[in-house]
């Protein structure tokens, strides 16, 4: 499923499965407008919702009638900063689509702002170091590419989409097979050519039987302490191998202090959990007839 296919889906669950006249509908200008502050994400999608409503919902092309075609003019850009009240985009065009569209429209803004949003605060909280805050799988698959996407606009990195893009050993993985060792056997059988490999531990020693095999990109070093992580990153380093090392399981701890310890990025589901990026209330208001 691409993202497109994801926004088919979510206006069609909003819309339904008929189709709308236009021919009777008057052209129409619409302001975006911010009713909350943060950092603006999901405006690239805006031309493709539209673009969708009209193949999805109309039988024939706004194109007919030229000044049906919907004219996007971008006050704000995703990433830039923007406070209640602001004016971010102006639309003009068929009234009747932008009604259809106005709903997804507000509700990707407002989801991938909230996310980029609190990305950016997260990040700001370890500035003074270079560890890269990552996202994690603990989200929906259908909206995973869209909230990498607001977490990299908040300054964030992206771990792997799936299964597809890169080896991760967990400890499941680890019991099921008897040990790191043969995990990684298991696993690399299945290895395409450039993909990257990360093994989670939880023990010493799983990352001693790690750092004696040598075959990891990267060590996933899951729910320890800032000072466990200290003593681990010490061992990794005098391997000798420059090792990615990620810290995961950190929500009971101080960021900034767990990125003190030596690891180069931390992984956080908050970054993508409904709770914590709260979305930024965004709303789409006609303008005159």
């Amino acid at each position: 499923m691409t993202f497109k296919d994801g926004i088919k889906e979510k206006l069609h669950r909003d819309l339904g499965f008929g189709f709308y006249r236009k021919d009777t509908s008057p052209v129409a200008t619409f302001r975006i407008l911010a009713k909350g502050s943060g950092v603006l994400c999901g405006m690239i999608f805006v031309p493709t919702i539209i673009t969708l409503v009209e193949e999805e919902f109309f039988l024939t092309p706004m194109r007919e009638r030229p000044e049906d075609v919907v004219a996007i003019t971008a006050h704000k850009s995703d990433g830039d900063e923007i406070h209640a009240g602001e004016v971010i985009a102006t639309l003009t065009g068929n009234a009747e689509m932008l009604l259809k569209a106005e709903r997804t429209i507000c509700d990707y803004l407002s989801r991938l702002s909230g996310i980029a949003t609190y990305t950016a605060r997260r990040v700001a909280s370890v500035a003074d170091t270079r560890v890269v805050l990552l996202d994690t799988r603990k989200q929906s698959s259908i909206d995973r590419e869209e909230n990498k996407y607001a977490i990299r606009v908040g300054g964030g990195g992206n771990h792997r989409a799936g299964f597809f893009d890169g080896i991760l050993i967990k400890d499941n993985d680890i019991a099921l097979f008897g040990g790191v060792t043969e995990a990684l056997s298991r696993r690399l059988r299945e290895a395409k050519f450039l993909t990257r490999t990360e093994v989670e531990v939880r023990t010493f020693d799983e990352l001693h039987e790690l750092l004696g095999d040598g075959r990891a990109d990267a060590i996933l070093l899951d729910n320890m302490s800032p000072e466990f992580l200290e003593t681990a990153v010490t061992m990794i380093r005098a391997s000798g191998k420059p090792y990615l090392i990620e810290a995961s399981g950190v929500g009971d701890y101080d960021i900034a202090e767990i990125a003190k310890s030596g690891v180069t990025h931390i992984s956080l589901s908050a970054l993508v959990t409904e709770g914590q990026a709260r979305k930024i209330d965004i709303s789409m208001k006609i303008v005159y007839v």
